[in-house]
């Protein structure tokens, strides 16, 4: 039967091959590349089937016509059974979405999983604002704190809604003086985080969060901490006033409460 199937690989036809490389066994994928219609049309149907071996997809690869191919790179990287400084070699030749998802992998190795994130941290500095903004929202937790400390606020809006986004991502972010107003307007604004008191607190300290945010939070404060806010040199005038006027508010109705009681 593998005999057979290497003569199958071997024999076929330009169409057969494109058809079947991608599922073929081990035995056809062999006769395959050496059949004198296999070309670099063949490349994507090979590279994505899994019993593609180390040694052909290290022939592949030793073929600089076909290694010019950004996605024969890709897809070489991808695979799970590319030699490791293969992999490490052609990591560098990868786009940033590309190098997102070789971190995010399951089946990467570490070694390679952690040099995609240094490659895409380096990156980061050099990716217009738009591209920043679409990897905020798919970037694994080592390219996070990158993108926080961009501080635009279209990129802090799409960090987010990042599923791995962790709290203490988020404080870093409204506790930062360096912060933008609109940045920490888009936190306040976010029904993920905003409801959270840690976050408000964290923002109502910070003196470059806009009045109007800090106001639509102190209804929800306790007295004690309406009083560290009062106490804070670096709060706003009308935000001030506004919570004196809340917390004598609060006291007028206790002390009411007192008297009828």
């Amino acid at each position: 039967m593998a005999a057979q199937h290497l003569l199958e690989g071997k024999s076929a036809g330009s169409a057969e091959l494109r058809f079947r490389l991608a599922r073929a066994s081990l035995d056809y994928l062999q006769g395959a590349v050496q059949n004198p219609h296999f070309c670099e049309n063949h490349l994507e149907a090979i590279l994505s089937n899994p019993a593609l071996p180390t040694g052909l997809i290290q022939g592949i690869a030793s073929q600089k016509q076909w290694l010019a191919r950004y996605e024969v790179k890709r897809a070489i990287v991808s695979h799970r059974n590319t030699a490791l400084a293969l992999k490490m070699n052609l990591l560098h030749f990868l786009g940033w979405r590309d190098l997102a998802r070789v971190e995010e992998d399951p089946q990467q190795q570490p070694p390679v999983k952690r040099a995609a994130e240094t490659l895409l941290k380096k990156r980061v500095e050099e990716m217009a604002v738009g591209e920043k903004v679409s990897l905020a929202r798919i970037a694994g937790p080592g390219v996070l704190p990158v993108l926080r400390d961009d501080f635009h606020p279209d990129v802090i809006a799409a960090l987010l809604t990042n599923p791995r986004l962790a709290e203490d991502e988020v404080l870093a972010i409204c506790g930062d003086e360096r912060a933008l107003p609109a940045a920490l307007s888009a936190v306040a604004a976010s029904s993920r985080w905003s409801g959270r008191q840690t976050i408000r607190m964290t923002l109502l300290r910070n003196a470059a969060t806009p009045a109007q945010v800090s106001l639509g939070f102190l209804d929800s404060l306790s007295g004690s901490e309406i009083r560290e806010i009062l106490a804070l040199p670096t709060t706003p005038r009308l935000v001030r006033v506004t919570a004196r006027q809340l917390l004598r508010a609060r006291e007028s109705t206790v002390d009411r409460k007192k008297v009828v009681s």
